[in-house]
């Protein structure tokens, strides 16, 4: 397995990233999944926490052709 985490992207962002994915040929479910966590702010801690999407993409190869290409 191998996991990505993109953080700041909105919900419209992910959806074309994952759209991109799915036209390449992979499958949600079966090549990969994702998870969209929204960001919010930490009251005790005082600080912001960004939105972030975890891809686990259960082919190691396709994970890193995601990496290289969508990682800032």
């Amino acid at each position: 397995m191998f996991s990505v985490i993109i953080k700041n992207k909105d919900s419209n962002e992910i959806s074309r990233l994952v759209k991109e994915l799915k036209d390449s040929g992979l499958t949600v479910g079966v090549d990969f999944d994702f998870m969209y966590s929204t960001g919010k702010y930490d009251w005790e801690m005082q600080t912001e926490i960004p939105r972030q999407t975890e891809f686990v993409f259960y082919n190691e190869q396709a994970g890193l052709i995601f990496s290289l290409k969508y990682l800032d």
